[in-house]
């Protein structure tokens, strides 16, 4: 391969990517950009503790990521489908028009619900922490001023992002996450001394204002050209509204539950909203890592499998998602499980960041993993009922599943504080797995064949066997290694390094596939990496 070509295969993943070649650039760059994003929460951990203050970020950051994560969700999901539909139809053309009406409209929504945000701000911050003090409530008020105009970019940002992954091109909308990271840990970095907590409101701003500018000008690059159309009456933009409406009350549905649990949390003592925000993310990484990732490659491909009568197709590309998924998951919850504590010691212990802090963040890990494989699941079937136009089925599994969280924390936060707020999530995610897996049985016979149930139990042997070795590990090389968190570390990733190697190695002697294409994935790369390396 000489190097003329190996520059065009370059230039080609920047702008398109097959699936294998979309899933890998968005693990890798997920992983980079989750990296970035725990040393930004380990910045925020060491420079402001759990205490009042984070909390008040925590909850004031709730509100532009509760109104534009109703929107961005609600419309990436829809637009996908629908291109797929329009393109089919009507040709590339006309489906470029569609995609510019539904962004002109969005766009004009958003910055009415940006301004409306000003005005209802201080009653929504009273709604989300009832039991904040004066203090720390209007500060809370202060810090979501700075932030609301995100509203808008964030909320145009899910279509924009969706119009590159309807183009096969993956690699920028993750990059640019990339560079968001990069801005806010630099805020945080050379301005927390001088704005205090306020550093938080304006870098997360930034955040998003500078991933925006990076995608724009990158739009016609990839052959698709947005121009500035408001139609109210046009065809494309009534059947998005009518689909968005569901999709929009199930992904507030997520959102409010998150609101649900900040608002049992502001009864905790000082530092439980924190500390159950902490724990998120460390149990969203590797969802987001892998299990998003893969849905997100997948979702084109379950859109167009799903506009033929025969979804044999679509129920094949189902399972061999929901296997890659758990394949990574079910070892990534015995991890969190029984590593707890040292990885939350890691991750934050330092600085204003104590070992109060750290014991709560690590118990709710426990309970928040609990619920991982299910959230995986659900994440994948209802990527697989959106592609069939089918919204109205995982909005109401989302409001049963609402419900239940509510019930659950009322049962658990007494005897179990923190802890039940976790367990409270996860036990209704459970539940949303068993009713999705009900209703997806009525559009696909077997969507759960023997073959996937008798590979999940395997993953499940292995997770746990590795999970023990990486416990045993730790416990061994910890006594051996200095007290500080260099000795953490060496002892944590060895831990680690080792089971998932093992785990690899089982998956490998049990013949299943995804051991097999790891080792594909990892020798193609090295491969290209050592032809790359040897250019003059």
């Amino acid at each position: 391969m000489d190097k003329n070509n190996i520059l065009q295969k370059l230039k080609r993943l920047f702008l398109r990517q097959s699936i294998t070649e979309a899933t890998i650039l968005i693990t890798l760059l997920a992983t980079f950009s989750r990296i970035l994003g725990f040393l930004r929460e380990m910045m925020i951990a060491a420079f402001f503790g759990a205490r009042k203050f984070t909390d008040s970020f925590v909850v004031a950051q709730a509100i532009p990521s509760i109104l534009a994560g109703l929107v961005a969700g609600a419309v990436s999901s829809v637009f996908i489908p629908l291109y797929a539909e329009w393109r089919e139809k009507y040709g590339k053309e006309e489906s470029e028009r569609f995609a510019s009406i539904l962004l002109s409209n969005i766009f004009i929504i958003l910055l009415f619900v940006t301004i409306l945000s000003y005005i209802l701000s201080p009653i929504i911050i009273s709604i989300l922490a009832p039991g904040f003090n004066e203090e720390t409530r209007n500060l809370s008020i202060y810090l979501s001023y700075i932030m609301l105009p995100s509203i808008i970019f964030w909320g145009t940002y899910g279509l924009i992002s969706g119009i590159f992954n309807s183009q096969r091109s993956f690699f920028l909308p993750n990059f640019s996450g990339v560079i968001g990271n990069i801005i806010f840990i630099i805020f945080i970095f050379f301005l927390h001394k001088s704005l205090g907590i306020y550093v938080l409101a304006w870098g997360s701003l930034a955040n998003v204002v500078f991933q925006y500018v990076i995608l724009l000008p990158y739009l016609s690059k990839i052959g698709f050209h947005l121009k500035w159309e408001l139609n109210f009456k046009y065809e494309g933009l009534k059947k998005a509204l009518y689909l968005i409406g569901p999709i929009f009350i199930a992904q507030s549905i997520g959102l409010i539950n998150m609101a649900v649990d900040r608002i049992f949390g502001s009864y905790l003592p000082e530092g439980s909203i924190s500390a159950l925000n902490y724990a998120s993310r460390i149990y969203n990484l590797p969802l987001t890592l892998f299990v998003n990732a893969l849905a997100t490659a997948t979702y084109t491909e379950f859109a167009f499998n799903a506009q033929s009568e025969d979804l044999s197709n679509l129920k094949t590309s189902m399972e061999k998602s929901l296997r890659a998924a758990l394949f990574l998951i079910i070892p990534s919850t015995f991890g969190f499980i029984f590593l707890s504590k040292p990885i939350v010691q890691l991750a934050f212990e330092r600085g204003l960041f104590d070992s109060l802090a750290t014991r709560r963040t690590s118990e709710s890990l426990i309970f928040y993993s609990l619920g991982l494989i299910s959230m995986s699941i659900n994440t994948i079937l209802v990527r697989i009922f959106f592609s069939l136009h089918d919204t109205k089925i995982p909005t109401k599994i989302s409001i049963i599943a609402l419900i239940f969280n509510i019930i659950l924390n009322f049962i658990f936060i007494k005897p179990l504080a923190h802890m039940g707020l976790a367990l409270a999530t996860s036990l209704a995610s459970i539940i949303a797995s068993i009713l999705l897996y009900k209703e997806i049985k009525r559009k696909i016979p077997e969507p759960f064949t023997k073959d996937l149930l008798e590979k999940i139990k395997l993953f499940t042997l292995g997770g746990f066997i590795i999970g023990i070795i990486a416990l045993s590990s730790y416990n061994f090389l910890s006594p051996l290694l200095p007290k500080n968190q260099w000795g953490l570390g060496v002892s944590l990733f060895s831990s680690i390094g080792v089971s998932v190697l093992i785990y690899i190695y089982l998956c490998s002697k049990w013949k299943l596939e995804e051991a097999r294409r790891i080792f594909n994935i990892i020798r193609r790369n090295l491969d290209f990496l050592s032809q790359f390396i040897g250019l003059k």
